[in-house]
């Protein structure tokens, strides 16, 4: 599964250092550093590349809240020294990037405790039992997992999943989730999924 990363940062020396990296770990890299670029543009590329994960600095921080709207599934991270839990410190180094780059590969596998994707046979696991899901349950519970925790409208799971144009999407949402708790619900103690009534669907996942 390719692994996707935006940097818009007006430092250029910090940009290389990260693509550099990014390059090595196997990410196909949109790096933005040109400051006649405006935040604008940095959220039409998101749109463009779905990125999984989004890193901004300098003149690009305030593009993070419209990054945030469109780009649900990404991780965002921030270059700036508040100490925030997604922030990257100046100077930078390989021991933040390795931490970022670990936690994506874990999303993109689709592990949590004892719950992991087997892409290969299209099922879950729980522990060493393995339960068939079609698809649209795979992605979906994929797009749960990487987001623990977060509730989702319908119209933003189906976004995300479908694709914009993608016809009766809602209602395609709407059985899969039904299917996936069919199937998994009760399985562990350690998370669940859950329907919020009025709102949407949520992956809880008790630490």
């Amino acid at each position: 599964m390719s692994k996707k990363i935006i940097i818009a940062c007006d430092n250029e020396h910090i940009c290389d250092f990260i693509e550099n990296y990014a390059e090595k770990e196997g990410f196909t890299v949109k790096t933005i550093c040109d400051i006649s670029e405006d935040t604008q543009h940095v959220v039409r590329e998101c749109l463009i590349l779905h990125p999984d994960i989004i890193i901004l600095g300098g003149c690009y921080l305030d593009a993070e809240q419209e990054c945030r709207h469109t780009s649900l599934m990404a991780d965002i991270y921030t270059l700036k020294n508040d100490g925030g839990e997604h922030t990257l410190s100046l100077p930078l180094d390989i021991g933040q990037l390795s931490e970022v780059f670990d936690k994506c590969d874990g999303k993109l596998r689709g592990e949590c405790d004892t719950l992991s994707i087997d892409n290969e046979h299209n099922c879950a696991k729980v522990g060493d039992k393995e339960y068939p899901l079609g698809l649209n349950e795979l992605e979906i519970l994929r797009s749960f997992i990487a987001n623990p925790n977060r509730v989702f409208s319908k119209e933003q799971l189906a976004y995300e999943v479908f694709g914009p144009d993608a016809k009766g999407s809602d209602a395609l949402v709407e059985e899969s989730v039904s299917l996936l708790k069919s199937k998994l619900d009760g399985l562990s103690s350690k998370w669940s999924i859950r329907l919020i009534w009025g709102v949407g669907y949520k992956f809880e996942v008790n630490e």
